[in-house]
């Protein structure tokens, strides 16, 4: 009698794509594919979700040989645009039956700071993790206030991640790649960067995707304003210096802030679906040439111009003047109405209820006429400052007395 032939299930070892600041991967099913890839999609997240280290997908008729593409394409999304699980590793198994090729179950891999030895999972660690990353991204709500529309709410935490993130290119660290690095380490890739923005867009009811460029290397934003789809990159929106690669205190960029897709490649982004974001509402907005903060004063919108400090009564609009005339540059909150700026190789304290500045430092004190001041932010009760000496830059700091001076 001829035997009944036996299924047999072979594992194999899958790496997935990780963005490496930043590639993407937005490859969703084709209309062709046999499987349902966003159920199984969904199922691999919730697993994660659950902690767990395998998933079964069969009921969601997934050929490993017929759709091999489609399986890179979806891990891809579940470990590069998916906020909270930070501790997704790249890799994975995918358990399949010999005979059908259908997939079976996938495991599910954990970077190695949250697993154990033995391949468990390191759940107290995580949810520890998690506790410390949902307070942290409670404190960048808290920069953004009620009266605020979504599309001001929007910039302000673009201009938050900025402030208090670090672009780090080279960094071998995995926390880069996800909010965690925002978050909790300040420094993150372009991966980071859109993670830690789709968390604050989604919390302030704001609806986000991720989109990516795998001719770029490059991940980012778009965001639903007025109904309507824009494209923004924090990351690019971040300037590094061009020398030695540092990050640069105080400069804040809104180039790339709410743009349509013809914006966006004119910009220099390339290699992305380019038929969403049509509108081009916010294509020639003002901010797009402001290098300094916005900054929420009483109802009132302040940042810097090469004319001086400027209010604004509306941020996407209404009447604007100039309050305090000086060429300079930063504008750096230091309290509820006092502000630094750069000027003539100085730091300067602005007082907005006075209308009025002082000199609070100047470079010669303690440099020679060779060094330039160049850069400066406030941190947890310290001014950073950098100077420019020929071509290579020097750091130093300062700490302010309760009224902000020196």
């Amino acid at each position: 009698m001829q035997s009944r032939r036996k299924k047999v299930v072979h594992m194999i070892w899958v790496t997935a794509l990780v963005l490496i600041c930043s590639m993407g991967f937005t490859s969703h099913a084709s209309a062709e594919t046999e499987g349902n890839w966003s159920g199984a999609k969904k199922a691999v997240i919730e697993a994660y979700q659950s902690y767990k280290t395998e998933v079964d997908v069969t009921a969601y008729k997934l050929n490993y040989k017929k759709e091999y593409e489609e399986l890179k394409s979806m891990m891809s999304e579940v470990v590069n645009e998916t906020p909270y699980i930070f501790y997704a590793a790249t890799s994975y198994t995918v358990s399949r039956n010999s005979s059908t090729d259908q997939i079976v179950k996938i495991g599910l891999g954990y970077t190695d700071e949250y697993k154990k030895e033995d391949g468990t999972v390191r759940k107290k660690k995580i949810k520890n993790t998690r506790a410390k990353l949902d307070a942290a991204v409670n404190e960048a709500l808290a920069s953004v206030d009620s009266r605020m529309t979504k599309l001001e709410k929007a910039l302000v935490l673009h201009d938050y991640i900025i402030k208090n993130t670090t672009y780090a290119k080279n960094s071998t660290k995995q926390y880069r790649l996800t909010e965690i690095g925002v978050f909790l380490k300040n420094k993150a890739n372009c991966q980071g960067y859109s993670l830690a923005y789709g968390i604050l867009m989604e919390k302030i009811g704001v609806p986000v995707q991720y989109v990516s460029s795998d001719e770029m290397s490059h991940m980012w934003n778009m965001i639903k304003i007025g109904g309507k789809w824009y494209h923004v990159d924090v990351t690019w929106d971040d300037p590094v210096d061009a020398n030695e690669e540092l990050d640069q205190y105080g400069l804040v960029k809104h180039n790339n802030f709410l743009c349509s897709s013809a914006k966006f490649q004119k910009n220099g982004h390339y290699g992305f679906d380019t038929t969403t974001a049509v509108t081009t509402k916010h294509d020639n907005k003002y901010w797009k040439s402001v290098t300094s903060s916005f900054h929420y004063q009483d109802g009132k919108w302040l940042y810097l111009t090469k004319n001086g400090v400027v209010e604004r009564d509306k941020l996407a609009g209404g009447t604007k003047k100039v309050i305090y005339n000086v060429s300079a540059r930063n504008l750096i909150q230091f309290d509820k109405s006092k502000y630094y700026f750069i000027a003539y190789n100085s730091i300067y304290l602005y007082d907005y209820e006075t209308n009025s500045a002082t000199q609070v430092w100047k470079t010669s004190s303690k440099y020679s006429g060779e060094y330039y001041l160049t850069q400066i932010k406030y941190d947890n009760g310290t001014v950073y400052y950098r100077l420019l000496y020929g071509e290579k830059h020097v750091n130093g700091k300062l700490k302010p007395n309760k009224n902000g001076t020196f």
